[in-house]
């Protein structure tokens, strides 16, 4: 599952984890328990320790095993990670030694709902605070949406594309019906 922030990886990742009956491994899953362990990020860009940056490149790292340690197991699963590029290499690497067909499903969702989302999640602190949200509802800028899109990765398979503005129940009974059909 990927996607920029805001976009539905998250909900829907779990969502599916639950209706196909398979784990579901997130970054902010991982970073969360880093941000309560180690301390919360000193800022989002720089070379400290506990930059936002460096804790997102750990939270990637221990993705990549866990992703490893699934596929050694022969068990699907789902991973909810905004991939850079970069990483295409590392997933190319690990799954090249597995027989399988990956899915990436890459979520979208229109500017205005973005922001939205960005306001709700800064004014209702649902999510964990180190993850910074009212910084980013801040920052948040309508005009310069490109740092929100993502490609997917380089690594062959399944793409499937979700806008998630005004996803509903149909949509997503959908997409369930169209990955048992990639799965099988």
């Amino acid at each position: 599952m990927l996607g920029g922030p805001a976009t539905g990886k998250t909900t829907i990742s779990t969502r599916l984890a639950r209706s196909l009956h398979i784990p579901c491994f997130s970054k902010d899953g991982v970073k969360e328990p880093m941000f309560d362990d180690v301390g919360m990020p000193v800022a989002v860009e720089t070379d400290e320790s506990l930059s936002g940056r460096k804790m997102d490149n750990a939270a990637i790292s221990i993705l990549f095993y866990l992703i490893e340690k699934q596929l050694e197991s022969d068990s699907p699963f789902v991973v909810d990670c905004n991939f850079r590029p970069q990483h295409s290499v590392t997933m190319r690497s690990i799954i090249s030694r597995y027989a399988l067909t990956p899915v990436q499903i890459l979520c979208q969702a229109e500017g205005k709902e973005l922001a939205n989302r960005y306001r709700r999640r800064a004014e209702t602190g649902e999510r964990h605070q180190g993850h910074r949200d009212k910084i980013l509802a801040q920052k948040f800028n309508l005009g310069e949406l490109s740092y929100l899109y993502q490609n997917p990765l380089d690594i062959g398979g399944h793409v499937l594309e979700l806008d998630s503005t005004n996803f509903k129940e149909e949509n997503y009974q959908e997409l369930l019906k169209t990955l048992h059909k990639k799965m099988n």
